[in-house]
Protein backbone atom coordinates (compact mmCIF):
# COMPACT_ATOMS: atom_id res chain seq x y z
CA UNK A 1 0.00 0.00 0.00
CA UNK A 2 1.27 3.46 -1.09
CA UNK A 3 1.20 6.16 1.08
CA UNK A 4 -1.04 7.96 -0.77
CA UNK A 5 -3.62 5.32 0.02
CA UNK A 6 -2.67 4.72 3.61
CA UNK A 7 -3.10 8.67 4.57
CA UNK A 8 -6.33 8.46 2.49
CA UNK A 9 -7.07 5.36 4.35
CA UNK A 10 -6.15 7.29 7.98
CA UNK A 11 -7.81 10.30 6.58
CA UNK A 12 -11.40 8.40 6.50
CA UNK A 13 -10.92 6.56 9.83
CA UNK A 14 -13.24 8.90 11.90
CA UNK A 15 -15.81 8.74 9.12
CA UNK A 16 -15.63 5.29 8.80
CA UNK A 17 -15.95 5.44 12.72
CA UNK A 18 -19.55 7.33 12.57
CA UNK A 19 -21.11 6.17 9.19
CA UNK A 20 -20.02 2.26 9.82
CA UNK A 21 -22.00 2.52 13.17
CA UNK A 22 -24.92 0.34 12.95
CA UNK A 23 -27.33 2.45 15.10
CA UNK A 24 -26.54 5.15 12.99
CA UNK A 25 -26.30 3.74 10.21
CA UNK A 26 -30.31 2.09 10.40
CA UNK A 27 -31.41 5.20 12.27
CA UNK A 28 -30.01 8.09 9.90
CA UNK A 29 -28.86 5.87 6.44
CA UNK A 30 -33.07 5.72 5.19
CA UNK A 31 -32.79 9.26 5.52
CA UNK A 32 -29.99 9.50 2.38
CA UNK A 33 -30.77 8.93 -1.48
CA UNK A 34 -29.92 5.73 -2.48
CA UNK A 35 -27.00 8.02 -4.77
CA UNK A 36 -25.72 10.29 -1.49
CA UNK A 37 -25.50 6.56 0.64
CA UNK A 38 -23.72 4.76 -2.34
CA UNK A 39 -21.05 7.92 -2.48
CA UNK A 40 -20.32 7.76 1.49
CA UNK A 41 -20.11 3.68 1.04
CA UNK A 42 -17.96 3.65 -1.86
CA UNK A 43 -15.65 6.12 0.00
CA UNK A 44 -15.66 4.18 2.69
CA UNK A 45 -15.21 0.95 0.50
CA UNK A 46 -12.34 1.89 -1.42
CA UNK A 47 -10.14 3.12 1.06
CA UNK A 48 -10.34 0.00 3.02
CA UNK A 49 -13.49 0.16 5.24
CA UNK A 50 -15.08 -2.75 3.58
CA UNK A 51 -17.46 -3.40 6.99
CA UNK A 52 -18.06 0.66 7.53
CA UNK A 53 -19.58 0.47 4.23
CA UNK A 54 -21.41 -2.60 4.23
CA UNK A 55 -22.98 -1.74 7.45
CA UNK A 56 -23.85 2.01 5.98
CA UNK A 57 -25.81 0.60 2.95
CA UNK A 58 -27.33 -1.99 5.56
CA UNK A 59 -28.81 0.40 7.51
CA UNK A 60 -29.38 2.82 4.50
CA UNK A 61 -31.55 -0.27 2.47
CA UNK A 62 -33.53 -0.58 5.69
CA UNK A 63 -35.67 2.32 4.09
CA UNK A 64 -35.91 1.07 0.45
CA UNK A 65 -38.88 1.14 -1.67
CA UNK A 66 -39.48 -1.27 -4.48
CA UNK A 67 -37.54 1.33 -7.03
CA UNK A 68 -34.70 1.76 -4.95
CA UNK A 69 -31.42 0.66 -5.88
CA UNK A 70 -30.73 -1.28 -2.78
CA UNK A 71 -33.56 -3.70 -3.42
CA UNK A 72 -34.99 -6.06 -5.42
CA UNK A 73 -36.95 -5.21 -8.09
CA UNK A 74 -40.75 -6.03 -7.96
CA UNK A 75 -41.30 -10.47 -9.00
CA UNK A 76 -45.16 -11.01 -8.67
CA UNK A 77 -43.28 -15.16 -9.24
CA UNK A 78 -41.40 -14.63 -6.30
CA UNK A 79 -44.62 -13.25 -4.44
CA UNK A 80 -43.96 -10.02 -4.14
CA UNK A 81 -47.65 -9.02 -5.11
CA UNK A 82 -48.42 -9.62 -1.15
CA UNK A 83 -45.48 -7.64 0.74
CA UNK A 84 -45.58 -4.50 1.90
CA UNK A 85 -42.06 -3.86 1.41
CA UNK A 86 -39.26 -5.19 -1.45
CA UNK A 87 -36.32 -7.90 -0.65
CA UNK A 88 -33.57 -5.32 0.70
CA UNK A 89 -30.15 -6.98 -0.32
CA UNK A 90 -28.23 -8.75 1.93
CA UNK A 91 -25.15 -8.59 3.21
CA UNK A 92 -23.75 -10.77 0.63
CA UNK A 93 -25.46 -9.02 -2.17
CA UNK A 94 -23.97 -5.11 -0.37
CA UNK A 95 -20.51 -6.50 -1.06
CA UNK A 96 -20.83 -7.65 -4.53
CA UNK A 97 -22.44 -4.46 -5.25
CA UNK A 98 -20.00 -2.70 -3.60
CA UNK A 99 -17.37 -4.71 -5.97
CA UNK A 100 -18.48 -3.53 -8.86
CA UNK A 101 -19.73 -0.19 -8.10
CA UNK A 102 -16.36 0.58 -7.13
CA UNK A 103 -14.17 -0.18 -9.88
CA UNK A 104 -13.76 2.99 -11.32
CA UNK A 105 -12.75 4.37 -8.07
CA UNK A 106 -10.39 1.11 -7.39
CA UNK A 107 -9.12 2.63 -10.50
CA UNK A 108 -8.49 6.22 -9.92
CA UNK A 109 -6.70 5.43 -6.49
CA UNK A 110 -4.72 3.40 -8.53
CA UNK A 111 -3.38 6.05 -10.44
CA UNK A 112 -2.83 8.35 -7.29
CA UNK A 113 -1.09 5.11 -5.64
CA UNK A 114 1.22 5.06 -8.47
CA UNK A 115 1.85 8.81 -8.45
Amino acid sequence: MSFATTLLRQTLQPLAGVFGDGMTADQTGPQFTCKEADEIALALYVTGHEEAAVTWLTGHATGEDWEDTHAHPYDEQQGDHDREAPRVFTEDEIREYLREESKDYLDALLMIAKS
